[in-house]
């Protein structure tokens, strides 16, 4: 029960029926409640087991530094900016999909997706036409024909001959009613869920789509292949070739695939015969396939015959012409968890997640009270508000109605004929003729499922405390970020002036250790090496010795490596101190020479790091200075309250909840 007391606090408080007074702080004439910084507490602050008010103190001050930043930046109408509000409005449309659409029903759909996912379906099927908007009349005899057909298919007869002679698909000249191998995500949700459904040999009932009715036929159930990678070569022979040419292709595709088993390599043998220059130049490589994928049935059909990698198909026929193909690569269907973020993206990007959706706008009408007004478009289609143009496009509603009256109504909220006749502009596009009453009746259904959607997400700061909590922390770090970035951040780049004066009263933080300045040179023989080692004993940067050393070839001494660095910071540095054995305190330069290749280590005392050397890092120590500059100069200039009694009710609040 002490897990639920804030849950039930934050409840009664977002629906207006926690009487107490819960505010924690005021800046000036704004007031902030108790639950904000809990939520906030709960959700940034670390703390372990009993809270104290010692740690509600410590993320107190935090959260009134925090206000403040946010009040200013109100102050100034950082928020009433065009550009603030479509960003935010921007959140909140993506912040609101989790509570309009049932998240058990999207669990559902992903595991349903693997599950089918795991499967192969070849199925064929039989389509007789009809449009979502037609008349009952037409709907009847759509009904009727594909039960006809349904009846005789049960009974025996040739689903191949029914489908040629029924069905109103356009692939079904080529095809017969045999989509082939199919899986999940290739065909209308409705069409799979049936497929899936039905057991191989069997014909389903008839069912219906946006296309019209269908039945189907399961042919076969297979384990799913997952992808195949696969290269192929391929000689172009068209339907429309001559018997010649076509004899031309055949030979000229036997003759590699001869080649082929004789142990040729197929990479060369793409590169030179296959027609598909896109792939010849890649070995052949297509890629990777997919049971219902991009390929047409009879090369995908011998895609998946194939067994082992490397493996090398007969020769196939389409209607491009002749394929050979090899199997590169197998990778069967993953685990659950592997496939389930894109499963969801999948299924998010489907019609099939309507399916969330539908359940909320069913569960809300019974919240809301919702009734059927359905009755009041009537003259929609019974007056002939809508007639006939509307299917050119160029309907317009009679600009003599008044269309006053309330055609569907939400809680508080009215919608007139008014506003649906704009919203049903939406269907007045060119398209074939239908029956006018069921567009009308199918645009209202959608009119007013949109009512309920929109009117719900404008409402849901006040339905969840969480979603109102999100949208604030989005509205005040939004705000917070636009604020920070002109007070603090872009002002320590761009304020050249300021950040030298700050490295002036802070430079002598930083300072660099005993440094040691390396420098190598290769000497071309034992003579220039001996004289170069002198001169740096004597001078560091002796210039003038290489100089004269190169005078007559300008390989006799050449710079190697150099560098400038604490000891502990670079191997090249710490084995020159450790081969020279010079130390911190001898102030001193030390050379020595190794197989013709100079040394020179010079110890450098302990000096100021200049701004040029460490900007990145005082810019960041400026900005923290400019920041608490700032954060100090709001503490002036606005009047912060905080009530103490109500952070002793936090803490006692937040130790129950543990």
């Amino acid at each position: 029960m002490k897990k639920t007391i804030l849950q039930i606090a934050l409840l009664l408080f977002g629906i207006g029926l926690y009487a107490q007074d819960r505010t924690l702080l005021e800046i000036d004439n704004e007031k902030i409640d108790a639950d904000e910084f809990i939520h906030i507490f709960n959700k940034n602050a670390n703390h372990n087991g009993k809270v104290t008010r010692k740690d509600v103190d410590e993320y107190m001050e935090l959260f009134v530094n925090f206000k403040l930043k946010v009040h200013e930046g109100q102050a100034q109408g950082l928020d009433t900016s065009r550009s603030f509000r479509q960003e935010i409005a921007g959140y909140r449309k993506q912040l609101a999909q989790p509570y309009l659409s049932d998240k058990s029903v999207e669990d559902e759909l992903v595991r349903e997706a693997y599950d089918r996912m795991c499967y192969d379906i070849d199925v064929s099927h039989i389509l007789i036409t009809v449009n979502n908007n037609a008349s009952p009349e037409d709907t009847l005899k759509a009904w009727n024909k594909i039960n006809e057909v349904y009846k005789r298919a049960v009974k025996g007869e040739s689903f191949s001959k029914l489908a040629d002679t029924y069905s109103q698909d356009p692939s079904v000249a080529k095809n017969h009613g045999d989509l082939g191998y199919c899986t999940v995500f290739g065909l209308v949700y409705d069409f799979e869920t049936v497929m899936y459904n039905t057991k191989p040999g069997e014909v389903s009932a008839p069912f219906r789509t946006r296309y019209g009715y269908h039945i189907l036929k399961v042919n076969d159930k297979r384990p799913s292949k997952g992808r195949y990678k696969v290269a192929h070569i391929m000689v172009v022979s068209p339907q429309d070739a001559t018997a010649e040419q076509k004899q031309e292709a055949k030979a000229t595709i036997e003759n590699v695939y001869a080649q082929l088993k004789n142990g040729a390599d197929f990479a060369e043998m793409a590169d030179k015969y296959s027609a598909d220059r896109r792939t010849a130049v890649k070995g052949g490589e297509l890629g990777w396939i997919n049971v219902g994928g991009r390929m047409i049935k009879e090369f995908e059909d011998a895609v998946f015959k194939l067994e082992k990698v490397g493996d090398i198909s007969d020769i196939v026929a389409t209607s491009y012409g002749y394929h050979i193909i090899k199997l590169l690569e197998k990778e069967p269907i993953k685990p659950f968890e592997e496939c389930k973020a894109d499963l969801k993206s999948k299924v998010s990007g489907n019609l099939r997640s309507y399916k969330g959706r539908d359940v909320v706008i069913a569960n809300l009408r019974k919240e809301y009270g919702i009734k059927d007004m359905s009755k009041t478009v009537a003259p929609f289609y019974k007056k002939k508000y809508v007639t006939d143009s509307i299917f050119n496009g160029t309907w317009k509603i009679d600009s003599t109605l008044k269309l006053n009256k309330v055609v569907f109504e939400i809680k508080d909220q009215k919608f007139t004929e008014k506003d649906f006749a704009k919203y049903f502009q939406k269907f007045n596009t060119k398209q074939p003729p239908v029956d006018i009453k069921m567009l009308v009746l199918n645009g209202y259904k959608q009119f007013c499922d949109k009512c309920i959607i929109e009117y719900e997400e404008k409402h849901l700061e006040e339905k969840y405390p969480s979603f109102k909590y999100l949208m604030k922390e989005y509205h005040d770090g939004i705000l917070l970020f636009a604020l920070t970035n002109e007070a603090v951040w872009n002002k320590a780049i761009a304020d050249s002036t300021g950040l030298e004066a700050y490295y002036e009263t802070v430079k002598d933080n930083y300072k660099w250790g005993y440094r040691y300045d390396v420098k190598t040179y290769k000497c071309k023989d034992a003579k220039s090496a001996t004289e170069l080692s002198k001169a740096l004993n004597a001078n560091f940067d002796d210039e003038t010795i290489v100089g004269k050393l190169n005078a007559k070839d300008s390989t006799t001494v050449v710079a190697g490596e150099s560098a400038l660095e604490e000891k502990g910071h670079s191997l090249f540095v710490d084995n020159a101190i450790r081969e020279s054995g010079i130390t911190e305190t001898s102030g001193q330069t030390k050379v020595f020479n190794k197989e013709n290749t100079v040394t020179a280590v010079k110890v450098i005392a302990p000096t100021t790091k200049q701004l040029s050397e460490i900007r990145g890092i005082v810019t960041a120590a400026y900005q923290d200075y400019l920041e608490k500059q700032w954060t100090e100069g709001l503490h002036k200039k606005y009047n912060v309250k905080i009530h103490e009694e109500m952070l002793d009710q936090i803490v006692k609040e937040l130790s129950e909840s543990k």
